[in-house]
């Protein structure tokens, strides 16, 4: 074997010295096909667990569409519009949908407001609103109440952001 076709080994690896090239050889090859097979493997593994997690999630999206559209139909049944609260002074049906809701503790004024037409209309003072109190308090006033709103003016409120202070002007 001539020196440029000898291979250094470190002190530790000093008994490779004592094998025959073809066994040294051999031995990276497998070396080097083991490396690869674990690579192929670990590439395999992460590409199949990646796949599951796609099934499972378009799974989910489609349980959850499905029980997305019996809650709707069970809300639209359990809370459809009331005839009753619409012809209710406007001033106690806004005083009824808060209650009914849940926002009553939340509700710090309500006053009678005469509109720029001539209508009648109240003025309510919510205090410490969510955004979900907020979107359930629009929906109920115009579906159940028959409310409109005519202004509303809406302020963050600085001890805690997440929560907002809200005047409204309805009328019907």
């Amino acid at each position: 074997m001539n020196s440029s076709q000898r291979i250094f080994f470190p002190p530790s690896l000093a008994f490779w010295r004592d094998w025959p090239l073809h066994r040294r050889r051999g031995a990276l090859y497998l070396l080097l096909a083991l490396t690869m097979a674990g690579s192929v493997a670990a590439w395999l593994s992460l590409y199949t667990a990646t796949q599951r997690t796609v099934l499972r999630e378009e799974a989910a999206m489609e349980l959850h569409q499905q029980v997305s559209a019996f809650v709707a139909e069970i809300r639209g049944l359990e809370r459809g519009p009331n005839p009753e609260r619409a012809n209710l002074p406007i001033l106690v049906a806004a005083r009824q949908l808060s209650r009914d809701i849940g926002l009553e503790d939340k509700l710090v004024s309500v006053r009678p407001a005469l509109q720029a037409t001539g209508r009648d209309g109240v003025q309510l003072y919510y205090e410490r609103l969510t955004l979900p109190d907020l979107l359930a308090l629009l929906e109920t006033l115009s579906r159940d109440g028959g409310l409109q709103t005519s202004t509303m003016t809406f302020n963050r409120r600085l001890d805690n952001p997440s929560l907002a202070d809200l005047q409204l002007v309805l009328y019907r």
